[in-house]
């Protein structure tokens, strides 16, 4: 029992961790429009800096992923909100875009690689046969920091100006994920077994030293990521984090400066955005949960339907009359957390054991490239033609290619994922 009690324990500070992590992103669109306000920067050229948190996750994924292989998520996931909170801070004190890409691109990458890779990992592990479930719940964690974040940061640069918000943003980074990082993340994570009575969400009580994936057809082996990189599985799910990603950052990066453009005002554009959020938060647990019952192709696939649905109605807004489709585009956050659930799931489940953290760390770089590729793009896009139209049509399509990508990827048969 007290093992059952350490892990729901380490559930949770990741579900913090994650949460405020993925706030940065998610909320971003509120200090995006206060920065091109305040500088005068073109569209392109201010999303560039928050591309570049996705761009360099790269090179930190991997190294996030390496450095919990060795030792553990305590150290890492601590120097990650450090690093994190200190982006926040410096952000708020820039006065050019160099400044802007170094102190929220380049040390913003660093902090989130180093929270959210070794966070997800250790649950990954802990929970082998439900970790649909239990990625899920990390998954509903941040997808909800748009719940809490969008509008205490709309009433922080409302308040305070954008400068002095993020200045306190950062501060509630580091209190929120430090402490709790070093009281329960002590020592490195022992990897659950797969004896029958794991097959819950309830872990081992004798963890062993490695995990055993037990398939329909068989044992998958644990995988190291060079033996990884021959298989055209990890390519799969490189692809499909990527083009997953292109697809829901044009949305998140640029929903607010579409909403305030067709006469929406700030105060509805928060609430609704938030009400985004708890309805990505659904998903992302109803999402984690199905894909352990119905597979995690067809439910990914599913989430995939509904936001394409919700990506279609926001690119039809035309004035402040639309609350109706606003509020469908909110409501298709079901369908985008049913997807995020699961990216994390799907790798897990094809690559796992002690290496998986290098693993899930490349995979993540996928995400990093399409991240850094969707809001830069939908932003050069605006400044060249004057609205979002097809930035949005490049996000649908994107985001039907991810699906493509995880069926070729084939979690359903975890145990073909074998050096070729």
């Amino acid at each position: 029992m007290p093992g059952f009690q350490k892990s729901w324990g380490i559930v949770a500070v990741s579900v913090i961790a994650n949460h405020l992590a993925w706030s940065v992103r998610m909320t971003f669109a509120l200090f995006y429009v206060s920065l091109i306000g305040d500088f005068g920067w073109g569209r392109g050229e201010t999303a560039l800096g928050y591309s570049l948190t996705w761009l360099l996750i790269l090179g930190f994924g991997p190294l996030a992923g390496r450095l919990y292989d060795r030792y553990g998520p305590g150290v890492v996931v601590s120097a990650g909100g450090i690093l994190l909170g200190a982006s926040l801070a410096l952000t708020g004190l820039v006065q050019t875009l160099w400044q802007y890409y170094l102190s929220f691109g380049v040390l913003g990458a660093a902090g989130i690689a180093f929270i959210m890779i070794p966070t997800t990992a250790a649950v990954s592990r802990r929970f082998p046969h439900s970790r649909g479930t239990a990625v899920g719940i990390i998954s509903a964690g941040a997808s909800s920091s748009a719940l809490i974040f969008y509008p205490l940061i709309a009433w922080l640069i409302a308040s305070l100006g954008w400068r002095a918000a993020f200045e306190v943003y950062g501060l509630i980074v580091v209190l929120g994920v430090v402490p709790l990082t070093l009281l329960f993340y002590r020592a490195p994570l022992p990897v659950a077994d797969s004896a029958p009575e794991n097959r819950g969400i309830r872990p081992s009580p004798s963890p062993a030293s490695t995990l055993t994936l037990v398939t329909e057809n068989g044992v998958a082996p644990e995988q190291t990521l060079g033996a990884a990189l021959s298989t055209v599985s990890l390519w799969a799910v490189f692809v499909m984090w990527g083009l997953g990603v292109i697809g829901y950052q044009i949305m998140t990066t640029h929903q607010v400066a579409q909403a305030l453009d067709r006469g929406f005002d700030a105060t509805t554009v928060a609430l609704v955005f938030s009400l985004a959020g708890a309805f990505t938060t659904v998903g992302s647990l109803i999402g984690g949960a199905l894909s352990d019952r119905w597979g995690r192709e067809w439910i990914f696939s599913l989430g995939s339907l509904i936001a394409v649905i919700g990506i279609a109605s926001f690119s039809f807004l035309a004035g402040p009359d639309d609350l109706a489709k606003l509020l469908v585009y909110a409501t298709a956050g079901m369908g985008f957390g049913m997807r995020i659930s699961l990216l994390s799931v799907i790798v897990a489940d094809l690559f796992h054991g002690k290496h998986l953290g290098a693993v899930l760390g490349f995979a993540n770089g996928g995400g990093g490239l399409g991240g850094f590729i969707g809001p830069i793009l939908a932003g050069y896009i605006y400044d060249i033609s004057g609205d979002y139209q097809l930035a949005f049509g490049v996000s649908a399509l994107a985001i039907f290619g991810s699906v493509v990508a995880a069926w070729v990827a084939g979690p359903r048969k975890a145990n073909l994922a074998l050096p070729r």
